[in-house]
């Protein structure tokens, strides 16, 4: 059985930085504390990251409704410390661990990473435990475009490990 844990934006930006989501940090906390405690749950760990050029068509500046986040190479774009401990631990454990870039053009945003073509390690799991940032927004559009290519009932959304913008009711 092949068990993946996709980590949807876990970036300081949408955390401590810029951008933050409400109740982002105790979302992080709690998925760090799932992944130590239940390492037999996934072999695979994919994070998903925002990694935008300074000038990138979401921002403001540019006539997009974000402020800028999540630029490449600045400490906002950095994964957020609980969850890049336990991704680690991971790797060293043995799991795979595979980190996939999106929105890394100056024209072009994307709240799913997946928007074009869902990763073969998405496609052959058995089961998906899907976590991160903004629940409304990336993890929302992420989780869209995988019920494009697999079944439902092999995507589990860990909502301990999920903080909305707007939280739903």
């Amino acid at each position: 059985m092949k068990h993946v844990l996709l980590i949807v934006d876990p970036q300081i930006d949408f955390i401590t930085g810029t951008l933050p989501v409400p109740e982002a940090a105790e979302a992080m906390e709690r998925l760090a504390l799932w992944m130590e405690e239940h390492p037999n749950c996934y072999d695979t760990v994919v994070v998903t990251m925002d990694q935008h050029p300074y000038d990138h068509c979401s921002f403001v500046a540019q006539g997009g409704m974000w402020p800028p986040h999540c630029v490449r190479y600045t400490e906002g774009a950095a994964i957020y410390p609980a969850i890049h401990e336990q991704t680690v631990r991971a790797a060293l454990s043995g799991k795979t661990l595979l980190y996939v870039e999106k929105a890394t053009t100056s024209e072009k945003d994307a709240y799913s990473a997946f928007a074009e073509q869902t990763p073969r390690v998405l496609l052959e799991a058995d089961k998906i435990y899907l976590a991160g940032l903004a629940g409304d927004y990336c993890v929302a559009a992420t989780h869209s475009d995988l019920l494009r290519d697999i079944p439902s009932e092999r995507i589990e959304l860990l909502n301990e490990g999920i903080a909305y913008i707007n939280k739903p009711e």
